[in-house]
């Protein structure tokens, strides 16, 4: 209880918090702990609930609009609604490559990706990105893209390798309550490649939840575990981790 008590003392930023999804089960006291947060889209009607909740909730809240990977084989049709809430939205996303379930066809996944790469750019938003298994494609098109200085790389997972490799793009990466689990062997080692002022923090709220709660429901105040775990692979200080990804989510939210 003493160690919770120390966690639960420092604020974060939840750079990716679905609590429009969470429903009933969605609680103000479980973001206490949070100075802000980011609720991403993953198609229109989830785009326009984030939009809802970031003015209904008593935190700042950012939102985002966008389609996520699994759902791209609707990309068509949903296009020009999912345009008009871009133009709103404080962010571009959640969208990228998803080759492990690879629940839409390849090609289209791609095709949407770069047109949320291309509203991105046009608006001047930060983009958030999911990449799944797919760390080649999503490295060849964002280094050929003209978009390239607002973009998280959301649950970041890659090993040292492909950690080094978008480490060139000078995108950001978003860590979340996969760093706690045991087996995340290559992700531990990975971490200590990223610039520190390229580090933010999530919960993927309702899902991922960290280790000492994995297998129950995510809530966003258990970002403090993910950032206990990194603290310690990093060797720092938990409030001045704070600070830090604070201070970076707030310089990435500049316009």
């Amino acid at each position: 209880m003493k160690n919770n008590e120390t966690l639960s003392q420092y604020k974060w930023v939840d750079t990716h918090c679905h609590i429009q999804l969470m429903g009933k089960d969605f609680k103000e006291e479980d973001i206490f702990n949070l100075e802000y947060l980011i609720i991403p889209g993953v198609n229109v009607e989830s785009s326009q609930r984030a939009k809802q909740m970031s003015q209904q909730i008593q935190k700042n809240a950012f939102w985002s609009a966008g389609l996520h990977p699994h759902e791209a084989d609707s990309f068509h049709e949903i296009k020009e609604e999912l345009s008009l809430l871009m133009e709103e939205a404080d962010l571009i996303g959640e969208t990228g490559l998803d080759y492990y379930r690879n629940l839409s066809p390849r090609e289209q996944q791609i095709e949407s990706l770069q047109f949320h790469l291309q509203v991105a750019h046009k608006m001047n938003k930060p983009i958030i990105l999911h990449c799944r298994d797919s760390f080649s494609d999503m490295y060849d098109l964002l280094s050929s893209s003209t978009y390239r200085n607002k973009i998280i790389l959301h649950s970041w997972t890659g090993g040292n390798n492909w950690t080094k490799k978008f480490v060139e793009l000078d995108v950001y990466f978003s860590i979340s309550g996969i760093v706690t689990y045991i087996t995340a062997h290559d992700l531990h080692q990975s971490v200590q490649h990223i610039p520190i002022e390229r580090l933010l923090l999530e919960t993927d709220v309702p899902y991922l939840t960290p280790e000492p709660y994995k297998g129950k429901k995510n809530i966003p105040s258990n970002i403090m575990y993910t950032a206990k775990k990194l603290s310690e692979l990093l060797s720092i200080p938990l409030k001045e981790l704070s600070d830090i990804t604070i201070a970076n989510t707030n310089k990435l939210m500049e316009k």
